[in-house]
């Protein structure tokens, strides 16, 4: 490997682990704003998936007839949405890129409850996170081919001379 492609290869790493660690942070600050709203306060951050603060809206209009423990089911229907989250942000550290793809369509899907609920900051917040996912994923492309032709070609100089 010559200089040039391990500092293209670095480069392309790093770029693609920014992007794959978006899912952590969807993860991680959706569930903080789940809990919040488990907590009873208004409060949320621009990355939180929609979904679950679709669902955490739902219990809280059902408490009052249902009880509380219907904020406690959202509780958990929150917990195993942001968990497939984790999951992607985990695949796609492993270079799985399909759970990659998986992952940004799940966004994406999710940007269209905001977008459905009229929350342009949402669907602000989700095209701003799909732009660095995106980018992220082009990068982990390019880094697969990089290492696959790398490969080959550590493998040819590898060859005795005939």
């Amino acid at each position: 490997m010559d200089n040039f492609d391990h500092i293209k290869h670095s480069e392309l790493a790093q770029r693609y682990k920014n992007g794959a660690n978006w899912f952590y942070w969807i993860a991680g600050l959706t569930i903080v704003t789940s809990l919040i709203a488990f907590g009873g306060g208004g409060i949320r951050f621009l990355i939180s998936l929609g979904s679950t603060q679709l669902i955490d809206g739902i219990a809280e209009a059902l408490a009052p007839r249902l009880g509380g423990a219907v904020k406690v089911v959202a509780l958990l229907l929150d917990l195993v949405v942001t968990a497939l989250f984790v999951l992607f942000g985990w695949l796609a550290n492993k270079k799985h890129l399909w759970a990659y793809i998986l992952g940004m369509v799940a966004f994406t899907l999710d940007g269209l409850v905001n977008l459905i609920a009229a929350d342009a900051i949402g669907v602000v917040a989700h095209v701003v996170i799909l732009f660095f996912l995106v980018r992220g994923f082009l990068s982990g492309r390019e880094l697969v081919s990089l290492e696959k032709s790398m490969a080959e070609q550590a493998a040819q100089q590898a060859q005795p001379v005939v």
